[in-house]
């Protein structure tokens, strides 16, 4: 009787706190009389998509939005609601199709950033359990520094039609300097800053290879393919591409190369991304930032960094 064979859907107007919605109710029926049968389950199925709808028209989280904020700490329902400090069955309530208030969805909103949801767990701390605190509070800080590691802001869905190939990398290092410098150059043609100075600003040798690494990162997380095949290996001042390292070394800012070869597309928007991003950080801060980050903490000095490594904690990060 419970097959979904047996399960029919129609268009229902339903008034929401003095709204119509209008969505797809389904309902069952009996195979054998043809007759509409109560089915508790497509009830409550029902309630959820149709306070879902109205709760998206209204501006309030989701139930699924709500569960998503909740997981991301590794929380239980009770304790997520004692964590942001409301009561103990309102997560629960809200997750099953009961419209939150816009007080309580601003709280619940807030919370998915992790400092702010670092606050509020201090803040109700006396809710907890020592244990439980000590666990979440550990979550909430990993979270933390995660999110002060996504330097970078885009949008996968810009990426995923364009074609991506792994490179050389050599080809995947001249566009490198080619867009840093040519950013630099546009810069400075818009100030009007002076040729010495502009020279003085291009791409260092220091900061070319922690940009590499930030492109295979980038590249791992979008694609899951590297943007080069040469391994990078934990240094002492941060990731490093030793083939690179031999052929610039020293200090003196990289002159743009002449070379008219560019990389596919999706790599190219990558470089792009970096460059605009990371590449805005000093070279001495963009290796305090690796230092911190587990790819290079987790590698022995010297050693190569995994590509799996890599590709984790950018998923972690850019989750």
């Amino acid at each position: 009787m419970d097959s979904r064979e047996n399960i029919k859907i129609r268009k229902t107007k339903v008034d929401v706190k003095g709204k119509i919605i209008e969505f797809d109710e389904y309902y069952m029926i009996n195979p054998e009389t043809g007759e509409e049968v109560f089915n508790r389950n497509l009830e409550i199925e029902n309630d959820t998509r149709l306070y879902d709808i109205y709760k998206k028209q209204m501006n309030l989280l989701t139930s699924s939005e709500i569960k998503n904020i909740r997981k991301k700490y590794g929380m239980n329902q009770k304790d997520f609601a004692l964590a942001i400090g409301v009561g103990e069955i309102t997560i629960h309530r809200f997750e099953n199709g009961s419209i939150q208030t816009e007080s309580v969805d601003s709280i619940i909103r807030l919370s998915e950033d992790p400092d702010i949801m670092y606050n509020l767990l201090i803040k109700n701390q006396a809710n907890l359990s020592d244990s439980d605190f000590n666990c979440f509070l550990t979550k909430v800080n990993t979270l933390k520094k995660l999110k002060h590691h996504k330097i970078a802001n885009f949008n996968i869905d810009d990426f995923i039609n364009l074609n991506f190939e792994t490179e050389s990398i050599n080809n995947v290092t001249n566009q490198l300097i080619i867009e840093y410098n040519t950013q630099i150059n546009n810069v400075s043609e818009k100030y009007g800053i002076e040729d010495n100075c502009e020279i003085a600003e291009y791409i260092t040798p220091l900061k070319l290879q922690k940009l590499l690494y930030y492109i295979q990162g980038i590249a791992l997380r979008i694609y899951e393919k590297p943007a080069f095949t040469s391994n990078i290996s934990a240094w002492r001042y941060g990731p490093v591409v030793d083939e690179i390292y031999q052929k610039y070394k020293g200090r003196n800012p990289i002159s743009t190369p002449n070379t008219n070869y560019e990389v596919c597309d999706g790599l190219k928007k990558i470089i792009e991304l970096v460059v605009s991003s990371y590449g805005k950080i000093e070279a001495e801060a963009l290796i305090d930032l690796t230092h911190e980050e587990d790819p290079w903490i987790n590698s022995v000095n010297g050693s190569i960094i995994s590509i799996d490594l890599i590709k984790e904690y950018f998923n972690k990060v850019y989750e």
